[in-house]
Formats: structure tokens, C-alpha cells, sequence
């Protein structure tokens, strides 16, 4: 078991943010009036005049909880192998020094899962050395004999993000990021890849019967931020790694040698998805439509002497 308490962490607030609703307020006082005006966002600010502030303060905190698990056979008989396992749980209210305040006074909903939180994590590993013609001496030997494979494979759990967009809604103005929405019901993960904007194929959805995800978010009345606990509130597609190795030394003299290695890197081709939209707005909100991670393959030469 390891756990870990972070405090002081740093974290970004801007300073010459607009009192919330400040632009809601203005419209009004001109509607009352019976006029049109529309005032500059920077005219509304606590520093007239001027743009966004931010400062950075050491101001978040942060924990970590996470159960490690790993068995290790060292090299015998021509091989060896490692798995390694972590289920873990990391929270904080400001993962980086440019994590920025929505609302600059008021950080209270903001604690949630960090933006790297990974809930598990496993890594398998092996070099073996392949017994055939391994200690002949003659030319078909020295060729055909001594190879080895090696292989590491990982898979791990999606990270989170957070239901937001760029909206104003708040009424702040901008420099402090995105605006994080309401969320009216609970989540569900279809787990689904869509190929094309218009397919209904949705990563995650307000329940197993709805055909879209956008009734899962609604924006906060004009001229508030959010009292919900929503940052970081949803997970992508987690992601595999295959990687696979085939090599040999080629002994030269006492002192010289070349290697030559295969290299296949994904070498199963298996397709990671990429992250999933989180805005609101959005024509793929709640959707993934695209992944990476094809394979690769490369062949090299190391001399040594």
C-alpha cells in the first residue's frame, strides 16, 4: 500500500476576473435604461481597463491511495518475466501549475479525480532465450542458434476530464478557462466507437436507453458557475501496448560484437481509441471517433566494441 498527501501544490486564478454575473448585471442596467449599449468585458473588470490576470499560487492539495502488487522470476534456464499491478486513486483540486481557476473566488467544487488519476495499471514482461542449436558451434549453429525474444505489454485504464465548454455562462469574462456544465443524471458507458459524426454510437450516455448524450449536461442559470462536484467527472478509453523483440550477438572478437534486432512495436495492431469529446456543445459530444496506435515494425544493427 502507498499513499501520499500533497500539499502547496501550484495552480492558476485570475486575478482581473469579472464579479460573477458582471455581464448579466450590465445587460440589464443598459435593458432598464432602454438601451443598447453593449460594455467591453475589460470595463467590467476589478482592474478597468485591463485584461486577464492570472497568478500562480501554491494553494492545491492533493492524495494518493494505490495497492502494488508484482511477482519477478530472475533470469534461469533461459528465461525470466516480471507482471506488475497497481490499483490506485489519485484526487487534488489543481493537477498542474497551469490548472486555472473557473471561478477565481470560490475553489470549492473543484475537487475531484487528478487529470493523470489511471484507476489500474499492469505490465507483463519476459525475455527468453530460445534453446534451438543455442550452444552449437557449427555455422548453421552460430547463425540459426542463440536468438532471443523479449516482449512488454501494458494496459491501463482511461484518464478523466471534464464536461465543459467555452461558454460565458457565468458571465466572468475571459482568461479563466473553460466553464464547467450541470450534470442532470447518471452516467452510463456504452463503450461504443462511432465512426462518422452522425452515428449514434456514444462513449458514454445518461442511461442505457437514450440516443444522445447531450441531455446528460445542462448549463447552470446565465450568471453562476456550477455547485456540482463535476470536475474530471467521466473516464476515456482505456489503452494496450504490445511490444515485441527478436534479437541475436553476432560475436566478432574478444571485444567487438553486432546485434541485430526486430522490433515490433503494437505488433498485435490493436487499435487505441482516442479521447472522448467533452463539449457540450459539440455535434460529437459523448462520442469517440478517432484512435491511433497502429503497429510498427523496425530491424537494426548495434555494434559494440
Amino acid at each position: 500500500y502507498v499513499g501520499r498527501k500533497g500539499l502547496h501544490a501550484q495552480r492558476e486564478r485570475n486575478l482581473n476576473q469579472s464579479a460573477v454575473g458582471a455581464r448579466q448585471a450590465a445587460n440589464a442596467i443598459t435593458a432598464a435604461a432602454g438601451e443598447t449599449r453593449t460594455y467591453n468585458d475589460n470595463f467590467l473588470r476589478p482592474y478597468a481597463g485591463f485584461g486577464p490576470i492570472r497568478i500562480t499560487n501554491n494553494e492545491a492539495s492533493s492524495y494518493y491511495q494505490g495497492l502494488q502488487a508484482g511477482l519477478n522470476r530472475r533470469f534461469a534456464n533461459g528465461l525470466s518475466y516480471g507482471f506488475a499491478y497497481t490499483l490506485s486513486k489519485s484526487k487534488d483540486n489543481g493537477s498542474g501549475q497551469r490548472d486555472i481557476l473557473p471561478n477565481a473566488f470560490d475553489a470549492t467544487n473543484i475537487w475531484g479525480p487528478s487529470d493523470f488519476d489511471t484507476r489500474q495499471q499492469a505490465v507483463i514482461n519476459f525475455i527468453y532465450e530460445i534453446p534451438f542449436l543455442k550452444n552449437s558451434s557449427s555455422v548453421v549453429g552460430k547463425i540459426a542458434g542463440g536468438w532471443q525474444i523479449s516482449g512488454v505489454t501494458q494496459f491501463q485504464t482511461g484518464t478523466p476530464g471534464t464536461i465543459a465548454s467555452g461558454d460565458d455562462f457565468a458571465g466572468v469574462g475571459t482568461g479563466s478557462g473553460s466553464q464547467i456544465w450541470n450534470i442532470s443524471g447518471p452516467i452510463t458507458y456504452n463503450r461504443e466507437f462511432a465512426t462518422a459524426v452522425p452515428a449514434q454510437n456514444y462513449w458514454f450516455t445518461t442511461g442505457a436507453t437514450a440516443t444522445s448524450a447531450q441531455t446528460l449536461a445542462t448549463k447552470p442559470n446565465a450568471g453562476t458557475f456550477t455547485t456540482q462536484f463535476n470536475r474530471n467527472l467521466t473516464y476515456s478509453p482505456g489503452f494496450q501496448n504490445w511490444n515485441l523483440s527478436l534479437f541475436k550477438n553476432f560475436k566478432i572478437t574478444e571485444r567487438t560484437r553486432v546485434q541485430f534486432r526486430a522490433d515490433s512495436f503494437n505488433w498485435i495492431n490493436h487499435p487505441n481509441w482516442g479521447g472522448v469529446d467533452r463539449s457540450p456543445t459539440s455535434a460529437t459530444f459523448g462520442k469517440v471517433t478517432g484512435k491511433n496506435s497502429e503497429r510498427n515494425m523496425q530491424l537494426s544493427l548495434r555494434f559494440s566494441f
